[in-house]
């Protein structure tokens, strides 16, 4: 019963993921629309997208598994991925490997959207899909170290351990990681000035180029999901205090929500709306840098009892 309870937790974390994750899109394109002295969409201006793209007809350029499985999975990985993750207060149980498990699923929907691309065979979307696996190589490892630096500095692999010896102790490696992690968050979602994979302008819509309907219904809630987990797990690993110095327990879940959507406006949608895309090479010396940063603070761990 319990393996059961905790089942349902993580299933229940990730439906309302699911569910807030385009309004969460929604309120960054309002802020863009706003600094650029426009009146933009409404902030369930994804809602309607997601509806219109899932009543559509699926069309495909091939027969590839790839095309038909493809999407399915790439929303499915993150949101497992978001159901082992601490996103929502009271809503995970610790499975033992919870920061090892995590980084496999978010490299296999990293892959996986990279699969899609390059099975579109079309030379836009072998683009995107060729730069979704540079950023891939580039990105994760960064996520990868400051998760690992959380669990060594924490000795437990479980997130909730990880967020314990945070509030007790934070030491000086999980700041590094941090600060490395919060770095790497405009790579991971994929916005400005780190939007290379899918610049319309230059390569359409990237490795979505060939998918239609449906299909591109789930890639696209997939980036929206994308952005609320990472956004919610460097609150819940690295600045944990911030929700849990509230002494009100049934307050901790809005308020992580609250969070989620006052960074991602910080972070994510004022580093869109003023800054211009980067090149691939430019993003890649970035996030190399930013691995060198969160690296220094693996080996402070290591070297730190």
């Amino acid at each position: 019963m319990e393996h059961l309870s905790s089942l349902g937790q993580a299933a229940l974390a990730a439906l309302i993921v699911l569910a807030l994750a385009p309004l969460l899109e929604g309120t960054v394109r309002k802020l863009l629309a706003v600094v650029h002295s426009r009146k933009g969409p409404p902030i369930i201006q994804p809602y309607l997208d997601l509806v219109k793209l899932l009543g559509k007809e699926d069309l495909r350029v091939s027969r590839d598994w790839v095309l038909a499985v493809g999407p399915a999975i790439y929303l499915a990985s993150l949101l497992v991925a978001a159901g082992l993750a601490p996103l929502i207060p009271g809503l995970y149980t610790d499975v033992g490997g919870d920061a090892l498990v995590f980084i496999y699923f978010i490299s296999l929907s990293a892959l996986t959207m990279a699969a899609i691309g390059f099975a579109g065979r079309s030379p836009y979307s072998t683009v995107g899909a060729a730069r979704e696996v540079l950023l891939m190589m580039a990105a994760e490892p960064v996520v990868a170290v400051c998760l690992l630096t959380a669990a060594l500095s924490a000795g437990t692999l479980t997130f909730g351990g990880i967020i314990e010896a945070q509030m007790a102790v934070p030491s000086l490696a999980l700041v590094v990681a941090g600060v490395a992690f919060l770095m790497a968050l405009q790579v991971q979602v994929g916005k400005l000035p780190f939007d290379m994979v899918e610049a319309e302008s230059e390569i359409m819509d990237g490795p979505l180029t060939e998918i239609s309907g449906p299909q591109l219904a789930l890639c696209k809630w997939g980036l929206f999901v994308k952005q609320f987990l990472y956004t919610g797990l460097f609150i819940q690993l690295f600045v944990p205090w911030i929700v849990y110095a509230v002494p009100w327990p049934w307050a901790w879940p809005l308020l992580s929500i609250v969070y989620v959507f006052v960074l991602n406006l910080v972070a994510v949608g004022v580093q869109n709306a003023v800054h211009p895309r980067l090149r691939i090479d430019q993003a890649m010396r970035y996030a190399g840098a930013v691995l060198v940063v969160a690296i220094l603070g693996l080996a402070y761990a290591a070297m730190i009892p």
